[in-house]
């Protein structure tokens, strides 16, 4: 089974996509805000990271930079997961490492957890 952590401070948003994520064959864990979540990703087996940009605490951008420069998080695939629509917050997000941005407004639990399987796909086609 594969392990997903999701890293959202809306507590229906959380308890509605683990629900989608767990009907998909992933076991789902949830952070409400990024120190938590960065710990969780740095203790854990996880393989990605679905991450809200704004956070209470750490924004997802800090996030992000903490996961991209630990060794033991540096190879996790993140997707940003954000309402968050300005073109500088994507910049950031990619420039720090983000393998997919997706806004919410945008998506559906089936479109992102498409996503989450293509994302891991590709990784799994580069470590060959």
């Amino acid at each position: 089974m594969k392990e997903l952590l999701l890293i959202e401070d809306d507590k229906k948003l959380s308890v509605m996509y683990a629900k989608k994520f767990q009907n998909e064959g992933f076991h789902v864990t949830i952070s409400e805000g990024g120190t938590d979540g960065f710990q969780l990703a740095r203790g854990n087996k996880i393989d990605v990271i679905v991450l809200d940009l704004m956070l209470p605490g750490l924004s997802g951008i800090e996030i992000l930079q903490m996961l991209r420069t630990d060794k033991k998080t540096v190879k996790i695939p993140v997707i940003v997961y954000t309402n968050s629509g300005d073109e500088g917050s994507k910049n950031r997000a990619i420039t720090y490492g983000a393998d997919e941005y997706i806004l919410k407004v945008d998506s559906t639990p089936e479109g992102l957890c498409q996503t989450i399987n293509k994302v891991l796909t590709r990784m799994k086609i580069e470590e060959i």
